[in-house]
């Protein structure tokens, strides 16, 4: 069985770009003025490429060229991919036709789940010395772990589970809220892994191990009552990770309708839009993806979502999808990554969850065909359509595999083949087709971002860590279940439904759900 890791494609990649083709070098006098190195790298990614990406390559700049670079990365992955999967129908006539309706992806963009199970079971007891610099971000480790097993059907065990509880009650301050770690003053991101963590493992002890009432008052104690946002600690910067910590964790703990920690939070994130359309962390800064994702979902969650220019972000999410790569950048002009497959990937759903605000904001009176047909449009226009994400019909389009581009390779499926669509359990909202290409982006998941050890990773060549798994694996939930795409690979790699605005399992949040239910009103 042939078995080719990320790591070592991109090693062998980068080499290649080092070697430029005999008998081009002298029909390439007008790039005569790029940097020494950068000329090769031009020179084999025109080669390369069918239609992708190929503007500016007459004045290519340092982050043009580091593009180039990983695409022709991702494109060499993807072509070994599908060489790999034919290698293999030939030695065994019995397995799926490769060469039709991309039956490939089944030998070939398989989840390793079990390598996966071992390295964050591990991790869970014992860490390597260089997470010493991660003091601060010990819960995080938790639910990063905790949750990352839950996406794949490995829940703790009853002894595991205790033990982080137990740990978890050390990071709780005693006037509220968590800390980065034990004895560490309380803050709105630890707090807000924390609670998700033990919102993750739904016992009776994980719901007890927090002081609601402490907590919500650590929550009010964060409001910026000058701007509407959030804090991030007493006294710290107001930003929208603050407003989506705090609204999610007063969601978690069933105060989530209250109207003080709502009011003003839906007019800050909206004062956050930029100009491209997306959020940025404050008035005045660059949108970025962590924190359009934190301003709308925070938005939704206070019923807020019409305050913002809804089909911009929308044009925006659409566009930060690479056509080649198939993932997610987190700003213009950055290179794809992998945790943004759910930071920008899970936006999406967040979207449908204020259907009834976008619908508004398109002036779609006319119902959801209008929407799922503009919804197509915005997906082709953000992930390039050169091989076609889709088509009009719905039907499934044979693989380019010549193409070596993800929206090319991991076209449309049939509806038939989709995961069975189901009502989110934190309320019943209905959701239409996103703007993006979920099959291109499971693509990149599954080939670029995994590695056969165990763990995922940023992008090829990066090495593995528990915040790239756990965000990649949400991601890929988010693409299976929501992107209404199909699935890529077997039947197998299908994981654990996540709700997009809390980012937790949504069996245990229902679980979770029913236990606070039964607690005392705050």
């Amino acid at each position: 069985m042939l078995k080719l890791t990320a790591a070592r494609l991109a090693r062998e990649s980068f080499s290649q770009l080092a070697r430029v083709p005999a008998g081009r070098q002298s029909r390439d006098r007008s790039r005569a003025d790029v940097p020494v190195g950068g000329r090769a790298v031009v020179m084999a990614m025109a080669a390369a490429m069918d239609g992708f990406g190929t503007e500016g390559l007459d004045f290519p700049t340092e982050t043009s060229l580091e593009q180039w670079k990983l695409e022709h990365v991702a494109r060499d992955i993807y072509r070994r991919s599908v060489a790999s999967a034919r290698i293999r129908e030939e030695e065994d006539p019995t397995e799926e036709c490769v060469a039709c309706e991309g039956g490939w992806e089944a030998s070939v963009a398989v989840l390793h789940r079990e390598t996966h199970v071992a390295y964050l079971t591990k991790s869970l007891r014992h860490l390597s010395a260089g997470h010493v610099v991660l003091d601060a971000s010990r819960c995080w480790l938790c639910y990063w772990i905790v949750h990352a097993l839950a996406l794949l059907g490995e829940p703790l065990g009853d002894d595991a589970a205790r033990d982080v509880v137990e740990f978890l009650s050390l990071c709780q301050h005693p006037d509220g809220g968590f800390g980065g770690g034990p004895g560490q003053m309380p803050h709105l991101a630890p707090t807000y892994a924390a609670v998700a963590c033990l919102a993750e493992i739904a016992t009776l002890e994980a719901v007890e191990c927090v002081d609601r009432a402490k907590c919500v008052a650590f929550l009010a104690r964060c409001k910026d009552t000058s701007t509407g946002g959030y804090r991030m600690h007493e006294g710290g910067e107001t930003d929208t990770r603050g407003c989506y910590t705090a609204l999610a964790v007063a969601r978690l703990l069933g105060v989530g309708s209250d109207a003080e920690l709502r009011d003003g939070v839906g007019a800050f994130v909206a004062k956050c839009q930029t100009h491209e359309g997306g959020v940025a962390g404050e008035p005045g800064a660059e949108a970025h993806g962590g924190d359009t994702y934190c301003g709308l979902a925070a938005a939704v969650m206070c019923d807020s979502a019409h305050l913002m220019d809804l089909p911009e972000l929308t044009h925006w999410l659409a566009h930060r999808q690479g056509a080649v790569e198939g993932g997610f950048n987190g700003r213009t002009n950055k290179l794809v990554d992998g945790c943004y497959s759910f930071w920008q990937g899970g936006a999406f759903p967040v979207l449908e969850l204020a259907s009834g605000a976008v619908l508004r904001a398109m002036g779609g009176a006319e119902g959801g065909a209008d929407r799922r047909a503009g919804a197509t449009r915005e997906r082709r226009r953000g992930a390039g359509n050169k091989g076609g994400a889709g088509n009009e019909g719905g039907e499934a389009i044979a693989s380019d595999a010549s193409s070596n581009a993800a929206c090319a390779l991991f076209p449309a499926a049939q509806l038939a083949t989709q995961p069975t669509r189901k009502t989110n359990t934190a309320g019943s909202h209905a959701f239409a087709t996103p703007s993006f290409s979920s099959r291109a982006l499971q693509g990149w998941l599954l080939l670029c971002c995994q590695l056969p050890n165990g763990g995922l990773q940023d992008k090829p060549g990066k090495g593995r860590d528990h915040y790239h798994t756990c965000y990649c694996l949400s991601g890929l939930s988010v693409a299976q279940h929501w992107g209404g795409d199909g699935l890529v690979g077997p039947a197998t790699n299908l994981l654990e439904r996540t709700d997009p605005l809390v980012n937790v399992t949504e069996a245990r949040l229902a679980e979770w759900t029913r236990l606070v239910a039964q607690l005392p009103k705050i």
